[in-house]
């Protein structure tokens, strides 16, 4: 017996240092989301687009499309923690993210050789 589990497919790429294209940046982003799930022991099986009716103004209903992509586990499956089970993977596969480093604005009195 399998447990499921559904979430929506990213919609805007991510921007990455490195990848040029969309198409580059777009599937990362997508890597990023499956790497996620899959450190929280989920497999991922595919993505699926479905209509989705919504309420619109004054009560009219319209119809959309949502893409969202579907994970699989066992039941009974040991569960991580899927924080830490993420920050081992990303270590292992040598892609542990540090955060930004954060520069206070330069002051317009500085002129241009002020500091960052």
């Amino acid at each position: 017996m399998h447990e499921y589990k559904v979430v929506p497919a990213p919609q805007r790429a991510q921007k990455v240092k490195g990848l040029k294209t969309t198409e580059q940046r777009f599937a990362n982003t997508l890597a990023e989301a499956i790497n996620a799930e899959a450190a929280g022991g989920w497999q991922f099986l595919r993505t699926e687009t479905l209509p989705c009716e919504e309420r619109g103004t004054l009560g009219s209903m319209r119809t959309t499309t949502v893409t969202v992509m579907i994970f699989a586990r066992e039941l009974g499956q040991v569960r991580p923690k899927a924080a830490t089970a993420l920050a081992a993977v990303q270590e292992r596969e040598g892609q542990t993210r540090t955060e930004p480093v954060l520069r206070p604005r330069r002051s317009t009195e500085d002129g241009p050789e002020g500091d960052y």
